[in-house]
Parts: structure tokens; C-alpha cells; sequence
């Protein structure tokens, strides 16, 4: 295994010159913020127009999904499933988790996704769960609760995401750099090939984010969010302090530099959050849009390291490209996160696929892009294959940047973009569940990606 030799390589990369590429690709990230705001403006003078939750029929002619498939083949006979969801009667999806990588061994487990109408169908949205749980023959456990619950008539709404991981993962510094190193590929972002950058990590994590708003106006929520991150019995593999060519990894340089303890911290706050959500499907849209706008107050009296506060942003928008097939979608999705005053520490700053369902930053592992203030947009055509509306297909294109304080590295100096396409199985027509496989291509990277519902 080849190690870091040298800090500067990690921290100060980040004056790599920059390429007519990256120029090009820089100048595309400002027109994409560009059309992403004329699209908010139209989306907020038509927002008037927008139909009821959930009154969008489904996309085929007597939709099949696998439950129907399985049925079939096991000759199972009975009254033919309905496609549309019905108050108080929870509809049920089970993926398998199966793989392997080098960083992770052998990884057995599974998904259970649990949808269920609270309300009426004219003026409660869907409620949602997804529960994952994996075991990993290097001793790694991973689980995760996922949820977004709207209560009748959608006057209250709670989204939630808590997880337990004893993990491991590389960390490749701060800010967009090296670019052009050694090709990588990752399978559902864990990373099975080796880059010389690359400083691998041990570390268990809790997270709970549990948030409740309440309607104010209609689609539009305000309310407060309960935020933890802790991080705890951090070994950084690639450190070494006792030789006499010392290796110094960015987590200990960065957070020796701000005074963290290298070993253990934590980040824990209250956030005030509004939300705009007029989506017809939480699970997977078809139209509507989607907002949040945070800000988080961290605080050492809530058990953290630092005082410290944070500005996130999240917007999506769904267009409906044909009435005749309401599955073929224009999608895009945006955020953002910012350390607005004091410091936070490495593991908690903003990085890639860290979002709520580890979605963001396909055609990269998770965590290869990191920074104290960060910006991901991503846009993806979505189509249907067959008319059955069993299988579909996706088409993406994804945007990274993100910031460096040590090398004063600016958002927009360099930008990582990445691109891929899918392939879509409608597991259950009655909530719009899809499995989903993707495979995503970004600079030098490249990775295969298994996921329940759709990315964003």
C-alpha cells in the first residue's frame, strides 16, 4: 500500500492548474446556477397551477410492476394489484444488499422501504420510511433510518435521518484538486481500487437529524430541526508520527490546526428550517418542486467540540416533458453548505454522497470531494422504456465544487463534473418505488451505484 508522504501533497494541491478544461467546466457550473434560478422563477409563477398530491396516474396502459412479475411466475392467481396508494394501508419494498470490495470485504444485508397515506389523497402527501442494515466481513456495521412523515392534511411535517455506522472510508483533503490522478472505480461508493491520494480512515458515527415543521401557508413549512453528528474512535491509518519521515493526514493536520481532538469530535445543534414542498410523489416525482433553507446554531452547551453555525440550501424541480407520459421527466437538483462562523470538524464539514440517502456525487466515491463550504447541481432526463411501465432508463450530469481554507482555495476555483446513465425496475407501481442502477463516470473515477428510489 502506498502511503502519503508528504502533507503538502493533500493540502496544498489545490493550486493545480487549471486546464481549458476546468475553465469551461467552471464557466457551465455558473450557467447551470444560471438556469436553475430562471427555473425557480417560472416554477414560482406557476406554482399556482400545481395539482393535488398524488393525482398523477400512473405512466402505462395496466401498469406492471416485479411484485406483478413474481406473482405471474408463481402462479399466483387474484384480483389484479392496484396502482394507486390508499389511506392507511402500508405498501412494502425489500432490496437485498449484496457486493464485495477490498475496503469493506464481503457485504450482506437489505433495505425495507414503507410508504403509507396518513390523510386524504386530495391533501396529504405520501409518508415514507427506508430502514437499510449491513454486516461486512471486516467487522463493519451499517444502518440507517430514513423518513419523511406527513401527517394528515399535511399540516405537520417530519423528515428524519438517523444512522449508526462502524465504518471505514478514504478521505482525499480538502477542496477540488488532482483531478487527473490515477483512474479509480467504486461499486455503490465504496472504493475498490487504489489512488496514491487516498488516506483511509476507521471511524464510528452517529447521526441524528430529526426536524418538524408546520404548515404555514400551503406546500410551505417552517419549524426546528435537532442536529448531532458524532464521531468517535477516529484512526487515521496513513499517520505517522513516529518515523522520521513523518506522514501527516488532513484530518490531523486540519484539526490540530483548529484545535480538535484528532481522535474524537462531535457537532451537535438546534436549526431553523423552512421547506416548500409541492411534489406529487415524494418517492419518485413527476412534477412539483422541493426546498429547504437551514441554518444551524452548533453549540458546545449540546455536547459539541466548537461553537460554530452553518447555512445549507436544497432546491429540486421536476418537469413533466409529455401529458401522455407522465414518468418522462426533466429533473434537476441543488445544494449547497456553508460554515458561516467559527469551525467544524473535518468529518462533519460538507462532502459528497453525505446527503440524506447518500445519493449526490455519482461518478465519485463518497467523501472524494470535501470543504468547508461546498455546491453540488445535478440534472437527469428521465424516461420510460417500457410501456408496461416496468422498466425505465435515466441520463445524468452532476457538478462539484467546493472550498479550501488552508490554501485558500475558493468555491468555483476548480469544479469536479461527473456523468452516467441507469437503469430503472419499478419494484412497486402503488407508491412509484424503483430499483435503481447507475453508472456514473467522473474525472479519472468511475463507479456502479444500487439504490431504492430514485436519487433525488
Amino acid at each position: 500500500m502506498r502511503l502519503i508522504s508528504k502533507f503538502h501533497v493533500v493540502f496544498f494541491a489545490g493550486y493545480q492548474w487549471r486546464s481549458p478544461t476546468h475553465l469551461i467546466v467552471s464557466l457551465l457550473f455558473r450557467k447551470f446556477n444560471v438556469a436553475i434560478l430562471l427555473l425557480l422563477i417560472i416554477g414560482i409563477r406557476a406554482f399556482s397551477q400545481q395539482l393535488p398530491p398524488n393525482s398523477v396516474p400512473q405512466n402505462a396502459i395496466n401498469p406492471i410492476d416485479l411484485i406483478d412479475v413474481i406473482r405471474k411466475e408463481l402462479n399466483k392467481k387474484g384480483q389484479p394489484r392496484s396502482d394507486s396508494t390508499v389511506q392507511g394501508v402500508r405498501n412494502l419494498s425489500l432490496l437485498p444488499i449484496v457486493g464485495y470490495g477490498p475496503a469493506n470485504g464481503f457485504v450482506i444485508g437489505a433495505a425495507i422501504g414503507v410508504t403509507n397515506l396518513l390523510g386524504n389523497q386530495k391533501t396529504t402527501e405520501l409518508s415514507s420510511m427506508l430502514l437499510s442494515l449491513s454486516f461486512t466481513t471486516k467487522q463493519q456495521i451499517l444502518v440507517a433510518f430514513r423518513s419523511d412523515i406527513h401527517l394528515p392534511d399535511n399540516k405537520w411535517y417530519i423528515p428524519g435521518d438517523i444512522r449508526l455506522l462502524f465504518f471505514s472510508q478514504p478521505t482525499y483533503g480538502l477542496g477540488i484538486y488532482e483531478l487527473n490522478s490515477p483512474v479509480t472505480f467504486n461499486l455503490e461508493g465504496i472504493n475498490v481500487s487504489k489512488n496514491i491520494l487516498e488516506q483511509p480512515m476507521r471511524f464510528n458515527y452517529i447521526r441524528v437529524y430529526e426536524t418538524i415543521v408546520k404548515e404555514v401557508f400551503r406546500h410551505w413549512y417552517a419549524g426546528l430541526g435537532i442536529n448531532i453528528d458524532v464521531h468517535g474512535n477516529i484512526n487515521d491509518e496513513s499517520l505517522k508520527l513516529d518515523t522520521p519521515n513523518q506522514v501527516i493526514t488532513s484530518n490531523y493536520f486540519y484539526s490540530t490546526k483548529y484545535g480538535f481532538n484528532p481522535a474524537h469530535y462531535s457537532t451537535n445543534g438546534l436549526s431553523l428550517q423552512i421547506i416548500q414542498d409541492s411534489r406529487d410523489n415524494p418517492i419518485s416525482a413527476h412534477k412539483g418542486y422541493y426546498a429547504n433553507l437551514s441554518f444551524r446554531v452548533n453549540e458546545q452547551i449540546f455536547g459539541g467540540s466548537q461553537n460554530s453555525t452553518m447555512l445549507y440550501y436544497e432546491w429540486r424541480n421536476y418537469i413533466g416533458l409529455d401529458k401522455r407520459k407522465p414518468a418522462m421527466v426533466l429533473a434537476f437538483w441543488a445544494w449547497g453548505e456553508f460554515v458561516t462562523s467559527g469551525n467544524v470538524p473535518y468529518l462533519a464539514l460538507p462532502s459528497i454522497t453525505w446527503d440524506t440517502y447518500n445519493r449526490s456525487g455519482r461518478g465519485y466515491i463518497q467523501g472524494r470531494f470535501r470543504g468547508k463550504d461546498m455546491m453540488y447541481e445535478e440534472a437527469e432526463y428521465r424516461l420510460p422504456i417500457s410501456r408496461n411501465g416496468l422498466l425505465g432508463a435515466v441520463a445524468f450530469f452532476n457538478l462539484t465544487t467546493a472550498s479550501n481554507p488552508i490554501t485558500s482555495q475558493t468555491l468555483f476555483y476548480s469544479v469536479a463534473p461527473g456523468y452516467g446513465f441507469g437503469l430503472r425496475i419499478n419494484m412497486n407501481k402503488k407508491d412509484r418505488t424503483n430499483i435503481c442502477i447507475d453508472y456514473g463516470r467522473g474525472q479519472s473515477s468511475s463507479g456502479i451505484y444500487f439504490n431504492i428510489r430514485e436519487t433525488f
